[in-house]
């Protein structure tokens, strides 16, 4: 008996657990599990070509010779990367672009030592055999033959940053006097890092690092960057400072650019004597639209300025319109010389008084680096736009004449709205 009830009980905790099983299922059937939310994806680092993701050539410490000839062998081995280099599957992927920075590096690597001109045939030849392989890339490897004779005789090695194309051009992250999104700046900073730790880069950090910096200012100059996001940049750059204290100055100089000498800040004034060793500041002009030239008799796309220039002297001459240059000359009297000769009758700072011409205190201090830089500033001292050339600058002029009218008008309606109305005159006597 006892048996049998021991089975019973067992039957009816099995029932129970069907029971609860079943109910829990159906539960589950009616409300179905939540979702889990997607973690957020990281945003893709920036890819380097593969010709700059590696060390394929020696340092190029290994070619410095002090000008004396290339050893044979060492030549022989450069020669043979090359070539290895160019038949490489991820090279012949993309062509242009990876045999570009393969033949920039190999040519790099040339600058130093001396030349014989049986080394020098070599690498004709082997640039004309690849030219006929690639008869789609055949001015590339003219425009390399080009350099190789320029620099067969001993000279500095030229930086590999130097080779654009990394950063997204000017026109396209151009904002049009609007804010950058976050996106674009933290995109800006993800190609930075990328190339601040190519092989290259990391191989002289000091020589190297400039040219990246410099370019993303540039980017940054051709629209606005919010306070945050100028804190995000800054912060960015403090972090490289403190891995690479051989280019604190360097670094320091973007950081003041970027929170000094961008579009809706005031330009810091500029102090300093003209062509006729007259002392006058970029203050003075305040009340007036300014365009600021750092420019040069030296420099062709500066000369390439000077009809617009002209133009404006003419057009803006009863407007409160104002052109000022900073001139890079190493020679005073080239600067005479040009305002006289080109019809320039702007006033000018003479500011090449630095080791080189380029790095005068002017220059410096508003960390310029390519020429022409140009500036257009507002009657309030404002920079409102950068590196505008040409019919650009008219453009950039006229904009802020057209506000200002504007304004003008405003104030004189708001006036006149506040006025107390007069009592129309009828024609006739009051009754």
């Amino acid at each position: 008996m006892f048996k049998w009830m021991v089975v019973a009980g067992l039957l009816v905790v099995a029932a129970g657990m069907f029971l609860v099983g079943y109910a829990v299922g159906i539960s589950t059937a009616v409300s179905p599990p939540v979702a889990k939310e997607a973690p957020e994806e990281e945003p893709a680092a920036f890819a380097l070509s593969a010709a700059a993701s590696k060390a394929w050539f020696a340092p190029v410490s290994e070619y410095a010779t002090d000008g004396e000839p290339l050893e044979e062998a060492k030549f022989d081995a450069l020669l043979a990367t090359l070539e290895e280099r160019l038949a490489a599957p991820e090279t012949l992927a993309n062509f242009e672009r990876e045999a570009e920075l393969h033949l920039w590096n190999f040519i790099r690597r040339l600058a130093e030592p001396a030349l014989s001109e049986a080394q020098i045939g070599k690498v004709n030849d082997l640039l004309a055999e690849h030219a006929e392989r690639h008869p789609d890339h055949r001015a590339l490897f003219e425009r390399r033959r080009t350099l190789v004779e320029q620099y067969a005789e001993s000279t500095r090695p030229p930086p590999f940053s130097v080779l654009g194309g990394w950063f997204p051009a000017p026109k396209t992250v151009d904002t049009d006097g609007e804010f950058f999104t976050d996106e674009t700046v933290d995109q800006l900073l993800r190609i930075l890092d990328a190339l601040l730790a190519m092989p290259e880069t990391v191989a002289d950090f000091e020589a190297e690092a400039g040219t990246h910096l410099w370019r993303l200012g540039n980017r940054l100059q051709v629209g606005r960057v919010t306070e945050a996001q100028t804190e995000r940049v800054v912060a960015f750059l403090d972090e490289v400072k403190t891995r690479h204290p051989e280019a604190a100055e360097t670094i320091d100089a973007t950081v003041h650019q970027v929170r000094n000498l961008m579009p809706g800040q005031v330009a810091p004034n500029i102090v300093g004597k003209d062509s006729q060793d007259v002392e006058f500041a970029l203050e003075d002009y305040r009340g007036d639209i300014v365009a600021l030239y750092f420019t040069g008799q030296w420099c062709g796309p500066c000369r390439g300025e000077y009809p617009y220039q002209r133009f404006m002297l003419d057009l803006y001459k009863d407007d409160p319109v104002t052109l000022l240059g900073v001139n890079s000359d190493e020679n005073i009297e080239t600067l005479r010389d040009a305002k006289e000769t080109e019809g320039l009758t702007y006033r000018t700072w003479w500011d090449g008084h630095g080791e080189k011409n380029t790095e005068g205190p002017i220059a410096s201090a508003w960390n310029v680096s390519g020429w022409p830089t140009i500036y257009v500033l507002d009657e309030e001292g404002v920079i409102r736009s950068v590196n505008k050339r040409r019919a650009e600058v008219v453009t950039a002029i006229n904009t802020l004449l057209d506000e200002r009218r504007v304004r003008e008008f405003e104030a004189r309606s708001g006036e006149n709205a506040a006025a107390p109305l007069q009592p129309a005159q009828s024609g006739r006597d009051e009754a």
